[in-house]
């Protein structure tokens, strides 16, 4: 931007500062309409006032032009603040009706602020290479997050809880879910779906099918989503999710031994996944950081909203010389952090100890999970799965699949149970699979 380009906008932003302030102070319900937070102002003079302003407000108190000067000189002696705020009010021209325009100017002069001094902090530690870019990638999300404060009074936690819950309540009484479809019924029953910034891990034992469960579960969504795929290769998710899309035998897909009504069902398959945004990372050597990084721009280039993860244990430490519970947790803590940080519900699998092989009652606890009490701390949801033919082929329970949940943070917890169609690794409403 030419240097007389970047002094207007820094005119037509000051000017913008002081009639905000001016029309707050000749109608103090402004203040509550337009979304500012301190920082959006430029110089110290306006930022006092808009906390002067702030206070004087939430305390319930008249701030006019008068009582602002008065305040804020108790506040802040050394300055002579009556001809300060005064001067606001002549030849300022602002109309009430302009309040979010000027908030509008007051944001993009603070992004574009905050834009100049992230990229001057990463030309200015260039040289610690791909962590600097990290930091200067999470610090650019959070400026197009617009999130202006994380700090809030009584008034703003009631009165969001109450919206959340209006909102809710509307969604369930049009036959809507609150969060995102997880496609099982009696699944969306227990959790109301998937919910933003929660984390959601899914413990099995192998051979129970997590991988496809999670596929299961990401195309159900219906929304764009993200999977970072430690364990297979992407041509192995995308036959995965043919199989699963098309209802085609995974077996038969892998061997090429398609018979002719496969073919039908291939290209139905492939078709409709086509038309999906599906984001797939194999990187079996992927860390945290890596996770983080990957996330974030499919967030902000493709706006996934929910990533799936396979899985925790293999996910590669970033302190090898930590012990494997401290490496796991960092793991889980970090996926934990994410989920708030973008704003989207994370689903991840885990591994089970073998220890519940050696029970007569095989179902795994949440206390089995493999080197991962951070697990029990700070995912909202845990999921256990469990297949009794797995265990005994002669069971009656063949071709069914249950989601056992001994942990739901916002919701009971209880066993679902799911029909397993294990050839082409679908997972279905029980009375939808034939069973």
């Amino acid at each position: 931007m030419a240097r007389d380009e970047q002094l207007q906008d820094a005119l037509r932003a000051s000017e913008a500062e002081r009639s905000l302030i001016n029309l707050m102070l000749q109608d103090n319900s402004i203040f509550k309409t337009v979304s500012l937070s301190p920082e959006l102002f430029n110089t110290q003079l306006t930022r006092r006032m808009f906390e002067g302003i702030s206070e004087l407000v939430n305390g319930e108190r008249l701030a006019d032009h008068i009582t602002l000067a008065d305040y804020l000189q108790n506040k802040f002696p050394s300055i002579n603040w009556m001809p300060e705020v005064i001067e606001l009010a002549s030849n300022n021209l602002a109309r009430p009706e302009g309040a979010q325009h000027y908030a509008g100017i007051l944001h993009s002069a603070h992004h574009r602020r905050a834009s100049e001094r992230i990229a001057m902090e990463l030309l200015h530690n260039s040289k610690e290479g791909q962590k600097a870019i990290d930091e200067a990638i999470r610090e650019l999300m959070a400026i197009n997050s617009d999130n202006a404060s994380h700090n809030y009074d009584t008034k703003a936690l009631i009165t969001g809880a109450l919206d959340k819950t209006e909102q809710a309540f509307e969604r369930a009484q049009n036959g809507q879910l609150v969060g995102i479809n997880t496609g099982l019924d009696d699944l969306n029953t227990f959790t109301g779906g998937w919910h933003e910034t929660d984390l959601i891990v899914i413990p099995a034992r192998p051979a129970m099918g997590k991988t496809a469960i999670l596929l299961n579960l990401l195309l159900n969504a219906e929304v764009p989503f993200g999977l970072i795929s430690s364990e297979q290769a992407y041509e192995q998710i995308g036959q995965r999710l043919i199989a699963i899309q098309g209802r085609v035998s995974g077996a038969r897909i892998r061997s090429g031994s398609l018979v002719d009504e496969d073919w039908g069902r291939l290209s139905a398959g492939a078709g409709a996944l086509m038309q999906r945004q599906m984001y797939v990372n194999d990187d079996s050597a992927i860390n945290i950081d890596g996770i983080k990084r990957q996330a974030r721009q499919w967030v902000h280039q493709h706006g996934i909203k929910i990533l799936g993860v396979d899985y925790i244990q293999r996910i590669q430490p970033l302190n090898r010389s930590e012990q494997k519970h401290h490496q796991v947790e960092q793991v889980v803590m970090g996926l934990k952090s994410l989920a708030k940080e973008l704003n989207i519900p994370i689903i991840a699998l885990a591994q089970v100890n073998r220890s519940c092989e050696g029970r007569e009652d095989k179902r795994p606890l949440m206390g089995d999970i493999a080197d991962a009490s951070a697990v029990e701390k700070e995912a909202d949801v845990v999921a256990t799965l469990y297949r009794d033919e797995v265990y005994n082929p002669d069971t009656q329970f063949k071709g069914v699949v249950e989601i056992n949940i001994c942990k739901n943070r916002h919701g009971g917890i209880g066993t679902v149970v799911a029909a397993w169609q294990g050839a082409c690794f679908r997972v279905d409403n029980l009375n939808r699979g034939g069973h």
